[in-house]
Parts: C-alpha cells; sequence; structure tokens
C-alpha cells in the first residue's frame, strides 16, 4: 500500500470517528425512542415524484398505478390526482410547511383537510408537532393518521447507521424530500419501490440574472400549458435568502449522494428500489420500463 493510499485511509477513519460521534451525540440529544411508523400494506409501493414526467406516466400506465400502495410529497394535495389516485401515504420534509404562511403552505394544509376522504398516513418530522397547521389537520379531518419520525442526520460508519436507521432512530442526509420518502417507504416494511416522476434536471433551468441573482425555473407535472418564468431560487419555501451557484451545485450533489446511500440500504433491508420515471437524472437506482 502506497503512503498516499495510507494517508487517504487513515484520513476516512479519523473522519468516520468524528462524523459518527457528532451524530450519536444528535441522536441522544434529538430523536425520540420508541417511534413508529405505519405498517406497509402490501409487498410494493409507488413513490410518486412531482417532477414534469409523472403526467405521461400516469396516462400510459393508469392500472399500474392501481396496483400499489402509493407515496406523495409536498403539495400533491393541490392536484386533481390526489383525489384520483388516493395515496395512502403522504410525506412532508420542509420545515416551511410548519414554519410559513406562503400561498403554497395554507393551499396544501387546506387541501389535505378538505379533500381527504380516505385513510392517508402523514409523514413528518417530529419538529412538526409545534406547527397549529398540523394539530388542526387531524382536529378537522379523521381520516389522516399523523406519524411523526425522527428527521436526526446521521454520518459515520455504515454499519452503525444501519443500525439506527432500522431503529428509526436516525436516517440519511434528505436534500431531497424524494430521499426521505424511500427511506420510510423501506422502514414501513415494503419490499419493492417503484420511484416515478423524479426528474431531477434542475440544473437544466438554472440561470443568473444581470444582477446575479440565481434564478430557477421550477416546474412540476401539475403545472399548466403556460411555461413558468424564471424566479430568484430561494433557499426554502419560508426563507428570502437565495442560493449562489456555487451553493445549489453542491446542494445538488447532497441529493444525488442521498440516492446512493438509499441503494445502499435498500440492499442492507433485502428491499429493491426501481427507477421507472419516463425522465430521471438519477443514477443510483435500476431502471425500468413499465409495459
Amino acid at each position: 500500500m502506497s503512503a498516499e493510499n495510507t494517508y487517504k485511509g487513515l484520513s476516512s477513519f479519523f473522519s468516520n470517528c468524528t462524523q459518527t460521534i457528532a451524530s450519536l451525540g444528535k441522536v441522544l440529544m434529538k430523536s425520540k425512542p420508541g417511534t413508529r411508523l405505519p405498517v406497509a400494506d402490501g409487498a410494493s409501493c409507488i413513490v410518486l415524484g412531482n417532477g414534469p414526467s409523472l403526467k405521461p406516466s400516469l396516462e400510459k400506465h393508469p392500472d399500474f398505478f392501481k396496483q400499489h400502495a402509493l407515496f406523495c410529497v409536498n403539495s400533491f394535495s393541490i392536484t386533481p390526482e390526489y383525489t384520483l389516485l388516493k395515496p395512502a401515504y403522504y410525506v412532508i420534509l420542509d420545515p416551511g410547511f410548519w414554519y410559513g404562511e406562503s400561498e403554497v403552505v395554507v393551499n396544501t394544509i387546506a387541501s389535505l383537510k378538505s379533500k381527504t376522504t380516505w385513510t392517508v398516513h402523514l409523514l413528518v418530522p417530529h419538529e412538526a408537532k409545534k406547527s397549529a397547521n398540523f394539530r388542526e389537520i387531524e382536529k378537522h379531518n379523521s381520516n389522516i393518521k399523523i406519524s411523526y419520525f425522527n428527521y436526526t442526520v446521521y454520518k459515520g460508519f455504515q454499519n452503525i447507521g444501519f443500525w439506527l436507521f432500522d431503529r428509526n432512530m436516525a436516517m440519511p442526509q434528505s436534500q431531497n424530500v424524494l430521499v426521505a420518502t424511500l427511506f420510510l417507504s423501506m422502514n414501513t416494511g415494503f419490499k419493492e419501490v417503484y420511484l416515478f416522476g423524479a426528474d431531477h434536471g434542475w440544473h437544466e433551468s438554472l440561470h443568473v440574472n444581470d444582477d446575479n441573482v440565481l434564478c430557477f425555473k421550477d416546474t412540476h407535472f401539475y403545472d399548466g400549458k403556460e411555461q413558468p418564468s424564471y424566479r430568484p431560487f430561494y433557499k426554502g419555501i419560508h426563507l428570502k435568502e437565495t442560493f449562489t451557484m456555487h451553493e445549489i451545485l453542491v446542494t445538488f450533489g447532497k441529493i444525488f449522494l442521498g440516492y446512493m446511500m438509499m441503494n445502499d440500504y435498500a440492499k442492507h433491508r433485502k428491499t429493491k428500489i426501481f427507477n421507472a420515471s419516463e425522465t430521471s437524472f438519477i443514477d443510483a437506482f435500476e431502471r425500468v420500463k413499465i409495459k
């Protein structure tokens, strides 16, 4: 072994030691023991991303979606597809939904309360318990069952992380809600997970304006025919600070790293994740075409 490889090995070991100790400290301080998730109601499920490619998938394969339990995310409740597909699981991770009062937050919460006529397991971090938004959801609609999970980010030695993940005491960093949703779908007990609408082509929609403000053209499957215009790329739906170019590229890297970690965790759980998105930049999972 060369001196350079020895240095890299020792550096990685000590880095993992430091990260593991820090992560265990966070688990002891933040995580709620005994956290339970709903139990899977079948062997396979579908995770619905809100990317533009979800629309053609829904049009081409309606029967496939009817055959599986569905996870949806973020503002899916504002779409007509919410009442049409009746997803059994709903994941919200962005703190903006319990700290913010933007139009998208208000509309999402209102739609959840008014439209949900079937049983939905709403999965949100323990932190959301502080929010009147979520306390009112259960109060106004008994069909919605809220399960709180520990979004305590673990970094460090993989075997220790997996032990904590299995017990819902920690999670990998979920820079995107779909990373968290894949994790939660596995921990509820599903053994096959199909991912749709995970386009993740955000880098193609970036623009720096004449004032050096990073702007973004965000598109979803439920957007109308009129193309959305570029808008400042804020760091959260409740924040007014925009990303710089180097910050957003680092953030994108964390998202795709999260998927790699989910693929490793899926192997540990003896679960298979299939990326069935019509269009996707995710390279962590086996790609499949639904027939």
